[in-house]
């Protein structure tokens, strides 16, 4: 089994409470729709609540690509730099 690091443990709870966050945003969000003396502002809330979920999980998700492209990027890099050793053994130092 690969072991994880530490950011994609990070990456995979965030993406669980974003989740959780999304979930009871949109059921808070239909229960004050439902009730008929409920102040707008608690609407609001429960909307703002599923916007800025929904928005941190599109940044996790950038994020998350941009670091998978960054660890091949790195190992391409180090592939490159392996390559050019063994092409030009005389110039290691």
């Amino acid at each position: 089994m690969k072991q994880m690091t530490s950011d994609e443990v990070f990456i995979g709870t965030v993406k669980r409470i974003n989740r959780i966050l999304v979930i009871m945003g949109v059921f808070y969000l239909l229960y004050f729709l439902f009730q008929t003396s409920v102040n707008i502002f608690l609407i609001l809330l429960a909307l703002s609540n599923v916007a800025f979920a929904l928005l941190s999980h599109k940044h996790l998700m950038i994020t998350d690509k941009l670091a998978l492209e960054l660890d091949r990027a790195k190992i391409s890099l180090g592939d490159v730099s392996k390559e050019m050793r063994e092409i030009h053994p005389d110039r290691n130092a």
